[in-house]
């Protein structure tokens, strides 16, 4: 999708639903609209982003690695294409998504490669040092407050283990005009000052030239002791 056809489909979005009501279907779609508004939204306005996370991933056949807040699932099955002794889970709390990624993901999880879960990523199901890397992309404003969500992400980890983070700065959050009672705003320095506090190490935010906005991805490690 170019640029202006993003464009063009964003003004008819906001034309047929309200700031409001877009920017807590942006943090848990559901029913018609999350599935027939925002899932197209996400699958061609996070193309780049997710591309990128990808690229920060650097993923290894015998990977074991979490996504949180997977959405439609297109970055769930860019991951189990390259896991071969490996696993891909998901995680996500809401119930539409699930079922749509699930539909787009079938083969892989029917394969034992993929496994989803229905869950919120500040109490988690997974065992302590259980996966070699996670990823999210664009949740971390919906992590109201952001700390239990980023612990639990240190605890899942492996020691050495690496978290990915893919976001919007504060700068196109607020050009994008999106709620701010929903969206919370971060700069880059505060995301690196957020990741440390919590205890990742060797953190760290590069940027890409992306449409529709340049891409943001924040790289931690968990320390081994």
């Amino acid at each position: 999708m170019s640029p202006k056809m993003f464009s063009r489909l964003m003004r008819v979005i906001k034309y047929l639903v309200s700031e409001k009501t877009l920017a807590h279907q942006a943090r848990k779609p559901t029913g018609f609209l999350g599935k027939y508004i925002l899932q197209p939204m996400f699958v061609h306005g996070n193309a780049a982003l997710n591309a990128f996370m990808l690229e920060k991933l650097d993923v290894k056949p015998t990977d074991c690695i979490l996504e949180i807040g997977f959405g439609p699932g297109v970055m769930l099955g860019d991951l189990s294409e390259r896991i071969e002794e490996g696993k891909v889970h998901g995680i996500d709390f809401s119930k539409t998504m699930i079922e749509q990624a699930t539909i787009r993901n079938q083969p892989h999880i029917e394969s034992g490669c993929l496994e989803l879960c229905e869950g919120c990523s500040d109490k988690m199901p997974y065992e302590d040092n259980h996966f070699d890397k996670v990823v999210t992309g664009n949740t971390l404003y919906f992590w109201h407050p952001p700390a239990p969500h980023l612990k639990e992400v240190l605890r899942v980890l492996k020691p050495g283990g690496l978290f990915v983070m893919g976001f919007r700065d504060k700068t196109q959050i607020d050009q994008m005009q999106l709620n701010q009672e929903v969206f919370l705003r971060y700069t880059q320095q505060d995301v690196v000052a957020l990741l440390e506090s919590v205890g990742f190490t060797d953190v760290s935010v590069d940027v890409k030239d992306s449409v529709p906005v340049d891409s943001y991805v924040a790289v931690g490690k968990k320390p081994f002791n």
